[in-house]
């Protein structure tokens, strides 16, 4: 495992109440203890023994490979931290060994820039997700649009969940230190409202925009902002829909000279907006 260290978030997992990380003695190593005082408070938590979740101890042992002594990383929290594996077995449990700062931890950033997505067919809202995170999309709304084709909308909570795990997955392979949020809302009314009052500035993107995209998040209050950038579908947003942006006072904007794929479009734009506020 030289010079490759995996990544994993300790969203359920829990640390030893021994200080030195220590099961107690005669105890069966691979219990959790509980949760460890000072996880959510933000104290260097250097020292203290974990254990992964359930999901993540079978990808360690069964597609990594991971043995006792080999390095990772875990996300505690808004904090990262070197580890070692300590016992290679059901769940693996892992010693953390450093708290990481700066570019070591990876992928942190100051703004807030997400994708409101129409939804497409599954396989190409999985490449949205997958390379979005990647960028660094901070969250993801998806939503019904006229022209999304039918069947897109997941029928159940077995797609929403596997759209999650793939989120997870792309944001442990490229190091970030938030898992974006991923959530499906039932119309474009819903979500204009939701993010309005969450006070996020919304932008939609439309080739035939008059402003670019570079161009308007050039100002300083944009670029303070909370962003959610819109993505249409193929064959792009109604004349009805385009109204209800404008009804809402969300602004048109123009991603570059060339019409873009509604699955490579979001991905791109991220990386615009974070490149143009200088958060990259």
């Amino acid at each position: 495992m030289s010079g490759f260290r995996p990544r994993f978030f300790a969203g359920q997992e829990s640390l030893s109440s021994s200080p030195g990380g220590s099961p107690t003695p005669g105890a069966d190593p691979r219990v959790d203890s509980g949760a460890a005082p000072g996880a959510a408070s933000g104290a260097d938590l250097s020292g203290r023994e974990l254990t992964l979740g359930t999901d993540d101890s079978h990808h360690a042992l069964r597609v990594l490979r991971l043995q006792r002594g080999d390095d990772c990383e875990v996300v505690v929290g808004a904090a990262v931290y070197a580890a070692s594996v300590s016992w290679a077995d059901d769940p693996v449990r892992v010693m953390l060994t450093g708290r990481l700062e700066g570019i070591a931890a990876g992928a942190a950033y100051q703004a807030q820039v997400g994708l409101v997505q129409s939804l497409a067919r599954p396989a190409l809202i999985d490449q949205v997700l997958e390379k979005g995170t990647e960028v660094g999309t901070s969250f993801f709304v998806l939503v019904p649009a006229f022209h999304s084709p039918r069947g897109s909308e997941p029928a159940g909570a077995e797609r929403l969940a596997r759209w999650r795990r793939i989120v997870l997955e792309a944001a442990k392979q490229s190091k970030q230190v938030v898992v974006p949020q991923a959530e499906v809302m039932d119309s474009v009314e819903q979500v204009i409202r939701d993010l309005g009052a969450r006070g996020v500035l919304s932008l939609v993107l439309d080739p035939a925009a008059s402003v670019g995209l570079e161009e308007r998040l050039a100002s300083r209050a944009a670029r303070g902002a909370r962003l959610a950038l819109w993505i249409g579908p193929e064959s792009g947003w109604t004349a009805a829909e385009s109204e209800q942006f404008r009804a809402a006072g969300i602004e048109a904007v123009r991603l570059g000279r060339s019409i873009l794929r509604t699955e490579t479009a979001g991905p791109v734009a991220v990386a615009v907006a974070r490149l143009v506020m200088r958060d990259w």
